[in-house]
């Protein structure tokens, strides 16, 4: 009898005795040190058995130890080899797609070029640059191919086929001349491909991306060619692809396993199955490896019946993972880099280059104004400069890389009347050596010969007031010359600018701008309208009262639009603030801005390709639709700072729990837009006066459901359509969860909503909060409720600016009550009613008690983090208004 079944054979033994004296069967007299003996003895065995299971001669492990051959160990090495070369091919992707956007920032946009972009990017996200598009507009059926001409014959013989499916050996052969496709279909259209080895559909974004691929061919065939959009959908591509980076490594592995090893693999989560932090193999034979990042299992990899040493192979990918995980987060750190340098200078141009010269990032597409500089090639030396400024830039990078300096100044481009100014900043590694070089291009502006040229006699603040009114002047000479020429183009006539300036002035102009059928909406409310639309005093006015004050007013007619987007760290300090006061900040723009923050600062600006300009018009009919009844408190004030309230839970991450980044997107602009264009009166009134949203909408949430539809009303029109890039049933789930929340807000749900959430609570641990889809929609629902409770969870002064914002709009309805010959309603506290203040602190005692803290306390425990500043603001409120009774 071997050491191996003698030790076994006691774990047995010592199993049976301990099994009979649990039942009384058996009587022993033990001391306590025999008993600790006893013990001690039992643990030994118990970790034996745990290594006879996995290193036993009937152990499947110790099997392949034992019969290892040069062939298995080959076919390790084979395996290992092919993942690193797998992996390797995913992390070049993104220099490939790098390499794509660089060269479409700076191509000309003509068909061919198009068609070869297309092609490029295809090979790179579906494995193949041969592909076929087939769409179906009003029955018709048209398509683009580099895979086949007979687009009707195809697209035939693709009805039969209503989701994404495999194709081997069908009927498309004839016409593909392949035997192995892959077919994805969206809702009017099919996509077809030939299958490489792509581990990219293992993730949901693929699809997005497959219907954005759709939308650009259909863009490329009927010649609409946009440079920032197509730079815009490679960087979205891209973000994607990093989102979704370790999933698909972890699908890398996964398919070398299987198709090396001729082994069924699977990746498991933590979450979903319970083992040991070893090497095991389970009851039905399988080795489950788990994968481990700091101590920390991060999947595992369950595989059936290896024939590869399994001991080794787990070190192996123990190392790949940790080497991989640096390097996906080196990547994740610099795009985050690249997006805010895009984002908080969008006047500038940024160029990376590395040690060597090479061009590894630009940050937009060179403005045609730009026209002294050009990029031909991917290196410093294609740099078309001229050749002085380019050898002083070459001399900056090496007086860096011999200096302790972080950025120079380089040097001063000039052309025609205007100059550049071009800086150089150093990016460092640990060991203090530079890796990258950031060049910056500054916006153009006014060239001054020699600051001599003004008289020596005059002050400095002369000197400045001169400075000031000279740039202005020049600003808007060149606002007016754009404008005349875009007058020229879309009015056809054959003017000068004085012309031009002079019907402006009188205004004859307008009439046939707004009256010409060929100029579109979108033209009408252009900067360049708006600037002409002015009163002549605003737009002649003296420059030197001050350049700031001049910008201010002439309401963004002379920068582009989404020049405003820009954050520094104050605005970020103040959007971390719970209390942030968005009713101090009076100027709209401003306001836009920040409402952009929200937003941009959560990612949902990139993560779902929001352009920056129809964003922008969004927002402003958002504004517009929120102030234009001026109401005290149901304004665009109260939209913001319900969004703002959101925008904080979601900051916290404690709704990543329950929902993915989607669903947390639609919380926030439903919280925006949940009172958009309110009345100014509460639903009973709408009730008792029939108004016109009561009949429509029978008296049921009636100004709720007017705001849902308002939403949904511009979002249907394509310049505010800010979800254009959602696929079809993306924008289902949205619409169902954004409908689903502003629904949420009528306070008449408010009693039902506190029950459900107690209800759910109560049942915790033994129910999960989540069940079904339905209770996601009501946790959503909810969380927006709360946030629209939040105006006296904010500091004191606050709360108490939007106690009185509410009692002046209760006050205007009691009077237009009274005057309608309505029953008055009696909770409301008109202004003037006698001792004010301290009926109106004990009303907003009972408020907060009743209504308010009730709804933070059990969203606070759902969420489990986040809501503890308001939870205390409550706390504070309390007292104060019992102080003020």
């Amino acid at each position: 009898m071997n050491l191996t079944t003698r030790f076994v054979d006691s774990f047995s033994l010592t199993d049976d005795l301990l099994t009979q004296i649990i039942q009384d069967k058996q009587t022993i007299s033990l001391s306590l040190r025999q008993l600790s003996k006893l013990h001690h003895l039992q643990k030994m065995l118990e970790e034996f058995q745990f290594l006879n299971i996995v290193y036993s001669d009937q152990s499947r492990v110790r099997k392949m130890m034992l019969t290892r051959t040069k062939s298995n160990l080959n076919l390790q090495q084979q395996l290992c080899y092919q993942i690193d070369k797998k992996i390797e091919d995913f992390m070049n992707f993104f220099k490939k797609l790098d390499s794509i956007l660089f060269s479409t920032m700076n191509m000309q946009l003509i068909s061919e070029n198009c068609l070869e972009f297309l092609q490029q990017i295809a090979d790179l996200i579906l494995g193949s640059p041969a592909f076929t598009v087939i769409y179906e507009i009003n029955k018709k059926v048209n398509g683009m191919s580099t895979h086949v001409k007979d687009i009707e014959n195809a697209y035939q013989k693709l009805l039969k086929f209503k989701e994404s499916t495999n194709v081997e050996g069908s009927e498309l052969d004839n016409l593909f001349g392949t035997n192995e496709l892959y077919v994805y279909k969206n809702k009017y259209s099919y996509l077809i491909y030939d299958v490489k080895d792509v581990p990219f559909k293992a993730f949901p974004d693929y699809r997005l991306i497959l219907d954005q691929f759709i939308s650009l061919a259909y863009d490329f065939q009927k010649e609409i060619y946009d440079k920032e959009n197509l730079v815009s959908i490679i960087r979205g591509i891209k973000s994607r692809f990093i989102k979704n980076s370790t999933r698909i490594c972890q699908e890398i592995i996964r398919q070398q396993v299987t198709e090396v090893l001729s082994s069924q693999c699977w990746i498991e989560m933590p979450d979903q199955i319970q083992y040991m932090n070893d090497l095991i193999i389970d009851q039905h034979g399988y080795v489950i490896l788990p994968v481990k990042l700091d101590k920390r299992i991060k999947y595992y990899i369950k595989i059936e019946s290896p024939n590869i040493d399994m001991i080794t192979f787990s070190d192996y990918i123990q190392q790949l993972w940790q080497r991989l995980t640096y390097q996906l987060k080196d990547l994740k750190n610099e795009e985050f880099l690249k997006q805010m340098l895009e984002v908080n200078s969008p006047n500038k141009l940024y160029l990376q280059l590395d040690g060597e010269g090479n061009i590894r990032y630009q940050s937009c597409c060179i403005p045609d104004s730009w026209y002294f500089m050009l990029i031909k090639g991917g290196t410093l030396e294609d740099l078309q400069l001229e050749q002085v400024n380019k050898q002083s830039l070459i001399q900056k990078m090496q007086e860096l890389k011999s200096s302790a300096k972080g950025a120079v100044s380089v040097c001063q481009i000039c052309f025609g009347d205007k100059a550049v100014d071009v800086d150089l900043f150093a990016k460092r590694n640990e060991e203090d050596e530079i890796t990258d070089y950031y060049t910056v291009f500054n916006a153009p502006k006014k060239k001054y010969e020699d600051d001599h040229r003004i008289s020596a006699s005059l002050s400095s603040e002369s000197k400045l007031q001169e400075l000031s009114k000279a740039a202005l002047i020049n600003i808007k000479m060149e606002k007016l010359s754009k404008a005349c020429n875009m007058m020229r183009e879309y009015l056809k006539v054959n003017l000068t600018d004085e012309e031009i300036i002079d019907l402006l002035k009188e205004k004859d102009i307008l009439k046939e701008v707004y009256n010409h059928q060929s100029i579109t909406d979108d033209i009408r409310s252009s900067y360049v309208m708006e600037y002409y639309k002015a009163e002549s005093s605003k737009v002649m006015r003296d420059p030197v009262q001050g350049s700031q004050q001049y910008i201010i007013e002439s309401e963004l007619t002379n920068i582009k639009k989404f020049d405003l987007y820009t954050l520094d760290a104050n605005d970020i300090s103040n959007l971390s603030d719970y209390s942030f006061d968005i009713t101090v900040v009076q100027d709209k723009n401003e306001q836009l801005r920040y409402t952009w923050a929200l937003f941009h600062l959560c990612n949902f600006i990139d993560l779902y390709q929001i352009n920056k300009e129809v964003f922008y018009q969004f927002t402003v009919i958002v504004q517009e639709k929120y102030t234009y009844r001026q109401n005290p408190f149901h304004n665009f004030d109260h939209g913001f700072t319900v969004a703002h309230a959101c925008y904080y839970i979601i900051k916290s991450k404690s709704m990543n729990q329950y929902f993915d980044k989607f669903i947390q997107f639609t919380a926030l602009l439903s919280a925006l837009c949940h009172d958009i264009d309110h009345t100014g009166r509460n639903n009973h009134f709408e009730s008792q006066k029939l108004s016109k949203l009561a009949l429509r909408y029978n008296d049921e949430s009636v100004l709720e459901n007017h705001h849902a539809s308002v939403m949904f009303k511009i979002l249907q029109k394509e310049k505010y359509n800010i979800l254009s890039s959602l696929s079809q049933d993306q924008f289902l789930i949205f619409r169902k969860y954004a409908i689903a929340n502003i629904l949420g807000t009528d306070m008449k749900k408010h009693f039902e909503i506190v029950k459900q959430l107690e209800l759910k609570l109560s049942k915790l641990p033994d129910e999960p909060f989540i069940q079904k889809e339905e209770d996601k929609k009501f946790l959503s629902s909810a969380i927006i409720h709360t946030c629209d409770l939040t105006m006296q969870s904010k500091t004191f002064k606050l709360a108490q600016k939007w106690s009185n914002r509410i009692a002046t709009e209760f006050s205007d309805q009691v009077a237009e009550e009274k005057q309608l010959s309505l029953a008055i309603t009696q909770h409301f506290l008109p202004l003037g009613t006698p001792n004010f203040n301290q009926l109106l602190a004990k009303q907003e005692i009972s408020f907060i008690k009743f209504i308010v803290k009730p709804a933070f306390d059990l969203t606070a425990q759902v969420l489990q983090t986040g809501l503890e500043v308001p939870l205390k603001n409550l706390e504070d409120n309390l007292k104060e208004w019992e102080n003020q009774k």
